[in-house]
């Protein structure tokens, strides 16, 4: 199973304050920004040379919310990988590896066609994100 990072993610309680500080530290260049619904979060993808930095700011208080307000803003989220195929790895990673998704099917996202994450206990206590068709897809 072929894996390349796509992004990093990281909570932040303010997209344009990391971001400007992003850009004018290390140059990263914002590639794409979206409103998630599925997720209740707005994103930005920052380009780093071969990969991203994903900022993920909570709009609501579930999920991402709540792990703001328990970590706090800038804290890592998760590793995100991109396939090819999203239905084999899937298959691949529950079926024969053991991992439980965190929803029983990949999920239509604005920046991705597919998205799925794996339970942070079966992956060494690190959320993992699987996705396919990347609207903001790594450079060749």
């Amino acid at each position: 199973m072929k894996l390349d990072i796509h992004h990093i993610g990281m909570v932040v309680d303010d997209i344009d304050r990391y971001k400007d500080m992003y850009e004018g530290l290390f140059g990263f260049e914002e590639k794409g920004r979206y409103v998630v619904t599925a997720f209740n979060a707005e994103c930005s993808f920052l380009l780093c040379n071969n990969t991203y930095l994903e900022l993920i700011k909570p709009l609501a208080d579930d999920g991402l919310g709540r792990f703001l307000k328990k970590h706090g803003s800038g804290k890592l989220h998760h590793i995100c990988y991109v396939v090819a195929d999203i239905d084999e790895a899937v298959r691949y990673f529950t079926k024969e590896k053991g991992l439980r998704s965190l929803s029983e099917t990949p999920e239509d996202t604005p920046s991705f066609e597919k998205a799925i994450f794996f339970h942070p206990k079966d992956t060494g206590n690190l959320l993992i994100e699987l996705v396919s068709g990347p609207s903001c897809p790594l450079p060749a």
